[in-house]
């Protein structure tokens, strides 16, 4: 087997993304991304102009998004000596994992004994307002946000292994303007629409795979009964995640939540338990445990032929 050839796989550059993910979070980078998309759509985007203005004004800014920052990234791996590297790099800036791998074990002890700490903790990672969230809330926040975030980071590994590097390059920056033009806030709806509606194409397969992985846990009853709430989200995709990965657990997800001051009722999904503590972190577990069944599988694709050849 020639090791040299096994470090240029697609799978071993994905793995040192995650490894360089969790030791070294690129959060600020993120939120640069994130701030500078923001202030971007801030520009553009105002109440005097039509819905159908805004629909192509949003769309505009996406196009001249992708194609200076495609072209940037070929001129970089034509340029540099290494261009392999280039790849795990770009990937480290998208994935959220190593952000909740900092975060979530402070909101777990915090949730009870300090919930103003845990509040600010989730605040740059959930779009809802965490101040007036109840113990109830603090976990649904959380466990909905880490099921979407998590989901979003397979959707993000799986388009480069399936598509390469460029299909990753605009699912990232698809992740980045839905987070920064976010559709679910009216002042958004018109600019954000096509972002929007691209990230849920590009979602929906590896959505629906993470959840199909989390029907095999202990619970999968309850799991594959809950599986038709999806249809009562507004993305059937994420709703029939967060239905299934709720049952799992034998806990609730969805209800009510404010993304301004006034209250939003979302469908409930996932079973009539309250989500606490003991249910938060199974739920957590199995997230971690799903992703590295599909990690896992995909080492196996890469070492039998590697082995065999």
């Amino acid at each position: 087997m020639d090791y040299l050839s096994l470090l240029e796989q697609p799978v071993s550059l994905l793995s040192i993304a995650i490894l360089l993910s969790l030791l070294l979070p690129a959060t600020r980078v993120q939120q640069l991304l994130t701030q500078g998309l923001l202030l971007l759509g801030c520009r553009l985007n105002g109440d005097h102009y039509s819905a159908r203005y805004l629909g192509l004004a949003g769309a505009a800014a996406l196009l001249c998004l992708l194609l200076p920052l495609a072209a940037t990234y070929w001129a970089l791996t034509v340029l540099s000596p290494w261009p392999a590297l280039l790849e795990p790099l770009l990937l480290w800036c998208c994935l959220d994992l190593g952000r909740l791998s900092r975060a979530l074990p402070i909101c777990l002890q915090q949730s009870d004994q300090q919930k103003p700490l845990a509040r600010l903790t989730l605040t740059p990672l959930c779009l809802r307002q965490t101040d007036p969230l109840s113990p109830l809330g603090l976990y649904k926040a959380m466990a909905e946000m880490t099921v979407l975030r998590l989901a979003a980071d397979m959707a993000l590994l799986c388009w480069y292994l399936f598509a390469g590097i460029y299909a990753a390059l605009l699912f990232a920056l698809l992740r980045y303007t839905v987070q920064a033009w976010p559709f679910k806030l009216i002042q958004w709806r018109a600019f954000g629409l096509l972002p929007s509606w691209l990230y849920r194409a590009m979602a929906w397969l590896p959505f629906q795979l993470l959840a199909l992985t989390l029907l095999i846990y202990p619970g999968s009853i309850r799991a594959i009964k809950a599986w038709p709430q999806g249809r009562l989200w507004a993305y059937p995709a994420s709703g029939r995640l967060l239905a299934v990965a709720g049952a799992s657990v034998d806990a609730g997800l969805g209800g009510p939540r404010r993304y301004t001051d006034a209250t939003d009722y979302y469908p409930k999904l996932g079973s009539k338990n309250y989500l606490n503590d003991i249910s938060t972190r199974a739920l957590l577990r199995r997230l971690v445990m799903a992703l590295l069944f599909w990690l896992s599988l995909a080492w196996a694709f890469t070492l039998v032929p590697l082995f065999n050849g």
